[in-house]
Parts: C-alpha cells; sequence; structure tokens
C-alpha cells in the first residue's frame, strides 16, 4: 500500500518466535528476573506469545506507563500494562461489540471453525506459534475480560477474567487453583454454546471420551450471570441435584470432599434427562494413579447417584503419558497433559500448560520448551 505522503509501503511476515524468546533477550533482563518474584508477570510474558513487537516495545511501554508494574503487579498494574502494550502494538482498534461477538464464537466449538481467521488476523487479534497454530491474542482476551468501561461484566466476561486470576497463582502444591481454572473455563464454554445441542466428545475436546458418551446434550444455563455455585458439601444430596436440574455447576468448598471436586449438568438433547459430569482435577507432574482416581470418583457417585440422574466421571489430570488404555476411562472422560493443553489453549499459553512440562507435550509443542519459570521459593501458598 501507500503511505499519506504517497511512499509505498510493505507489509513484511515476521517469522513466528517461540513464546519462550523473552528469556534470550537482555533488554529483558529485569522482567526475567521479576517472571521468577511474581506469577502474574509469567503470566503476562506467556500472554506476549513471543510476538516481536509485544516484547520489544509493548513491554518497554507498558513498564514506561506503570514503573512499579515489575515489583508490584498488583490488578490495576496488570490493566493498564495490557493496555499500554495493545495500544503501542496497535492491537485495540476493534470496538466491544464486535470483540464480545468474536469470543464468544472463538469458545463455540461448532462457530470456531467457520471463522473469518484473515479480518481477524488482519486487525491484529491473532498471534501466529512456530508450527501455524493461531491464538486469539491473550493480552486482548485477558484485557477484554476484565474491562468494564463499557458495561457491568456479562456471564463470560466474569468466567474468563476468573480463569486469568486462577491461571495467575497456579503453582506447583495448588491443584486447587486448576480446579477453579477448570470449572471455569467449563462455565465459559457453556455460555458460548448458549444452549445449542452437542456432543460430549466435541465438547471434552483433547480428553480420551468413552464410547458410551456419545449422546447430543445441551448445556442449560441458570438466570443469572455466574453459573457457578459454591457449597459446603456434597452431603445435601437434594439441594445439589436441584442446582444441577437449574444449570449451575455445582463446587465443593470442602477440601477434603472424597473423589469429587465440582459437578457438571447436562440435558440429554430432546429429553428431560439429567446426565452429570463428576468431576476430579489432578495437577501431577510424572503418572497419575488412575486406579485410586476411579475408585474414590465411584465412590463419590454412588453416594448422589439417583434413578433419574446418570452421572459419569470426568478426570482433568496432567500426567507426562502419550496414552490411556481404554479401560482406564471406560464410561467417562479422561485427560492427560498434551489433552489439557488441546482443551484449553483457546485461552492462550498458560502457566497450567508450562509449570509442569512434560516430555510428551513438549514432543507435541518444542515451542513450549523453556515457557516455565523457577519460582521464587515461598511464593505461592
Amino acid at each position: 500500500g501507500a503511505s499519506g505522503s504517497g511512499r509505498q509501503v510493505l507489509s513484511l511476515q515476521l517469522p513466528p518466535l517461540s513464546p519462550s524468546v523473552w528469556k534470550e533477550l537482555s533488554l529483558l533482563h529485569k522482567w526475567q528476573n521479576a517472571a521468577s518474584d511474581h506469577a502474574e508477570i509469567h503470566q503476562l510474558l506467556l500472554a506476549c506469545c513471543g510476538h516481536p513487537r509485544c516484547l520489544v516495545d509493548g513491554l518497554p511501554a507498558a513498564l514506561h506507563e506503570r514503573p512499579c508494574l515489575l515489583t508490584n503487579p498488583n490488578e490495576a498494574a496488570l490493566i493498564e500494562a495490557r493496555n499500554a502494550i495493545m495500544r503501542t502494538c496497535k492491537f485495540n482498534d476493534v470496538t466491544n461489540d464486535y470483540m464480545r461477538g468474536m469470543v464468544y464464537r472463538w469458545f463455540n466449538h461448532y462457530e470456531q471453525d467457520k471463522m473469518d481467521l484473515g479480518e481477524m488476523d488482519a486487525k491484529g487479534l491473532l498471534l501466529l506459534l512456530p508450527d501455524g497454530t493461531k491464538l486469539l491474542n491473550p493480552l486482548m482476551l485477558q484485557f477484554w475480560a476484565k474491562n468494564i468501561k463499557f458495561q457491568v461484566p456479562n456471564a463470560m466476561q466474569f468466567h474468563l477474567s476468573q480463569i486469568y486470576d486462577a491461571d495467575a497463582v497456579l503453582g506447583p502444591n495448588t491443584e486447587k487453583r486448576m480446579e477453579a481454572l477448570m470449572f471455569h473455563y467449563e462455565a465459559v464454554l457453556r455460555v458460548a454454546l448458549a444452549g445449542e445441542p452437542f456432543s460430549l466428545t466435541d465438547f471434552y475436546r483433547g480428553g480420551y471420551v468413552d464410547s458410551t458418551l456419545s449422546t447430543k446434550v445441551t448445556a442449560i444455563l441458570p438466570s443469572v450471570g455466574n453459573i457457578v455455585m459454591n457449597v459446603d458439601n456434597f452431603q445435601g444430596k437434594e439441594q445439589v441435584l436441584g442446582l444441577l436440574r437449574q444449570g449451575w455447576i455445582v463446587v465443593s468448598t470442602d477440601t477434603s470432599e472424597p473423589g469429587v471436586e465440582f459437578l457438571s449438568p447436562y440435558k440429554e438433547h430432546g429429553s428431560d434427562k439429567l446426565l452429570v459430569a463428576a468431576v476430579q482435577c489432578k495437577f501431577v507432574q510424572d503418572k497419575a494413579a488412575w486406579g485410586d482416581i476411579s475408585q474414590k470418583l465411584q465412590d463419590a457417585i454412588n453416594m448422589l447417584e439417583s434413578e433419574a440422574v446418570q452421572f459419569f466421571p470426568v478426570v482433568y489430570a496432567t500426567p507426562d503419558q502419550e496414552s490411556i488404555q481404554t479401560k482406564t476411562y471406560k464410561g467417562g472422560v479422561y485427560f492427560t497433559e498434551s489433552g489439557i493443553f488441546e482443551f484449553t489453549n483457546r485461552l492462550g499459553i498458560l502457566r497450567l500448560h508450562v509449570m509442569k512440562l512434560g516430555t510428551v507435550l513438549k514432543s507435541h509443542y518444542p515451542w513450549l520448551e523453556g515457557s516455565q519459570v523457577q519460582e521464587a521459593q515461598g511464593q505461592i501458598a
């Protein structure tokens, strides 16, 4: 194209860089140290996805605007930082309405495949990774999720915001943070589907799904914005089943709850039959004790069982395994680390993906190598 002065302007396609390239740039030395001390800075660096201008121009602009960012990355500082990066990189030339419509489609399994990626790319909304993977700009996702300038946060914004908050404090020994990330992510997917029928195989993309779960279902939604409901425990069977019938994802706040952390309801399409996922999360590195997990899940399901409700187990786990035997996920849905990445990477690259990075996931996505940090001792509670 031509500039205002009539000069010819050539558009050059920069080669995609590894998301961990920030570790190799001397100009980001201060950021590298801060990433070890502050999980929020690590998350911000991952959200840049190796984008050259984000790293070279955007991060210095963010630090200029908020000099205390690297020592006190509070919520206000992070919002300003994302805004500064987007403004510097000219990512923010989209309306709130456009962003809202795009986000809903991005998290809908069936709509995402129909999206005009060319238009999104032209608006700077997509980031290209070394293997050709394209991600919706995570900085924009996070900024939009926390942006209440134009409106009261809707359910999609609320649950996205909660996801990134949980991911920012995820550490080696903080399994409960993984649980929060996963039930808020399920909420995002359910809100995006907006009552549309779908298969559980499509919903749990990346997981090992038993063939018996081929029924079309819908995700019923409560009439209010937030679709997650906390209960003290699952002992009050009638209360729990009542909430599930209304469409709530029901979460037990009892940290000693055996077998199940949260319950997600579905309705069989074309009938009122209730199907409920009984979900367990295991933020592990090497192997998962599948037999022990299955037994505890089944014991918990037996306590809640009702003639009108069909329960099935879902295990979100991160073991460094290439595959799972069919008998392990019989009657349910099981994930390994690679499957968790495939299931959740629409959110961008998360600390969830790199904190316990295993050899199998690295072999599938070599550009994730080096994205983790050595955290300061005692940082995560």
